[in-house]
């Protein structure tokens, strides 16, 4: 930030908002520009008021008063306060429609002719009233980086008096995408409760991370369990993901390949498309970070942009990472009338999100799942925002095998035991997650009778079960049109056609019978 915040002083940009909660780091950014334009550095808040920065000492003089938020912008405006950068902490809850006369005095300041006078206006969030949106310039100070979260880590060392040595990369990687208090808290931490700072504690420091991250409210660090070896089926997607995983290599940008932006995987309910974000995760070994799009959206103006960019900005400062966005449809369905319900604001935080994935140059891989295609914006379907969307059909009969004796294993049973061909024959049209129900079902059953689970127990758990696909087969025939020109198939098997019986159909709801747009 040093270099934008330095220029633009030096442009004569009168009036700077800086956006962060680490007012230690913004303190270091002005004191370095008021050195490096030899101008003086005032500090103000409303507690304290004035305090000015002693170059000698390196260190805030003794508070001067002037709490008063009216009074410190005639402070500013007077003759005598010549060659300043005044830093304003705090100071959005003035900023509000009923103080008329601040605003304008920022205007009168923001149109001035004196280039010596520098105004910053340092808060956590963005708030900014409408009249001064075009006479403030915004900087939002980045999370730490590598080198930055280094020194944090040799302070901690010093403070512990504990013996420094070159620390390991994976122990700094791990403290990225905290802020410096909170990298600091989690040295000290990890090294009051096992007494040293090394690869060690990087357990410790992920779980002082994930409880910050937590606290955002919309984003969840995930430690996924689940592996590629736990999906069934879904061999052009395994396929295509080995491929591109291979991309975040130093040798792969060295060839000329652009760093992978996402996916996007589109299907029916219970397929395995967030089984599949998980074990993106483990197979990569990249932090796996599960963003909540209802949870982005905020009561208050501009807040709900403002969440989506705290998430991405995490997101970035832990990077190599992964994004997952659950059902993402859920939270961009009232982009069509977005105007006229919510001011816009889903409309603006969609341009933010796919602005982001456009022009994201750090290595974060997005995973989008979608159920609903006809609650998808269009914008977000369009080739370019992700490397390739799949199509996420109902498991074939070899699927289907597979994904059996995938559950049958993690109920330590041994597959052999069971006729699988025969399990995988009268589960046609289950989803992967139904076939999981059913031997769930199953064993409950035999648990009931005292007796092990059977094929012949799966199987009339499986006769008892009433699959989507009988449900729903009119609006997945609709969504496998849609699919077969706009998206590559996940299998490498092709689909199996629903022969659903007369007497099989049931009435449906009102939510299973609405019409997929997309389809001519």
């Amino acid at each position: 930030m040093d270099k934008e915040l330095i220029n633009s002083i030096k442009a004569g940009t009168k009036i700077i908002q800086i956006i962060s909660f680490e007012t230690l780091r913004i303190h270091a950014a002005l004191i370095n520009a008021s050195n490096y334009l030899s101008r003086e550095l005032i500090v103000w808040d409303r507690v304290v008021g004035i305090q000015r920065w002693d170059k000698e000492n390196k260190k805030f003089k003794e508070p001067e008063g002037n709490e008063n938020p009216a009074t410190i912008l005639d402070f500013f405006n007077e003759e005598d306060t010549k060659n300043v950068i005044l830093l304003l902490q705090d100071f959005y809850p003035d900023l509000t429609e009923d103080k008329p006369k601040i605003i304008r005095t920022l205007r009168n300041i923001a149109l001035s002719n004196n280039n010596n006078k520098t105004l910053i206006l340092s808060q956590p969030h963005h708030q900014l009233p409408k009249e001064l949106e075009k006479e403030v310039q915004i900087i939002e100070l980045p999370y730490p980086t590598f080198a930055d979260i280094k020194a944090i880590y040799g302070k901690v060392c010093n403070e512990f008096k504990i013996a420094q040595k070159e620390p390991d990369d994976e122990l700094i990687e791990a403290a990225l995408g905290l802020t410096i208090m909170e990298a600091e808290r989690a040295f000290a931490r990890a090294y009051i409760e096992d007494g040293e700072l090394t690869a060690t504690q990087i357990p410790i420091i992920i779980k002082e991370k994930e409880s910050i991250i937590k606290k955002s409210g919309f984003l969840e660090y995930y430690h996924p369990k689940e592996t590629m070896q736990d999906i069934g089926g879904l061999a052009n997607l395994k396929d295509w993901l080995q491929k591109r995983g291979r991309g975040f290599d130093k040798s792969a940008k060295e060839f000329g390949l652009d760093t992978p932006k996402g996916i996007l995987l589109l299907g029916i309910p219970g397929t395995g498309k967030s089984l599949t974000a998980k074990a993106i995760g483990s197979e990569w070994q990249f932090p796996l970070l599960r963003l909540d799009m209802g949870k982005i959206f905020g009561g208050i103006v501009g807040e709900s942009e403002q969440n989506i960019r705290g998430a991405l900005n995490i997101a970035e400062a832990i990077a190599p990472s992964i994004l997952w966005i659950d059902e993402i449809e859920k939270g961009m369905s009232g982009i069509s009338s977005s105007g006229s319900t919510d001011g816009g604001t889903t409309a603006r935080v969609l341009g933010t999100f796919l602005t982001w994935m456009q022009e994201k140059t750090k290595p974060v891989f997005v995973v989008a799942t979608a159920n609903n295609i006809s609650q998808l914006p269009p914008e977000l379907l369009r080739k370019g925002r992700v490397d390739e969307i799949f199509f996420v059909d109902l498991p074939t009969e070899k699927e289907r095998e597979d994904i059996i004796k995938i559950h049958i294993k993690r109920k330590n049973r041994k597959p052999e035991k069971f006729n699988i061909k025969e399990l995988a024959k009268v589960s046609k049209g289950f989803s992967g997650a139904e076939l999981e129900e059913a031997i769930k079902e199953a064993m409950f059953q035999a648990y009931d009778k005292a007796e092990d689970v059977t094929t012949e127990d799966i199987k009339q758990a499986i006769e008892k079960t009433f699959p989507l696909a009988k449900t729903m087969s009119e609006v997945i025939d609709n969504m496998r049109k849609w699919a077969k020109s706009r998206a590559v198939m996940a299998s490498a098997e092709e689909a199996e056609k629903l022969e659903i019986k007369e007497e099989e159909k049931t009435p449906k709801l009102k939510q299973e019978q609405y019409n997929n747009p997309f389809i001519n």
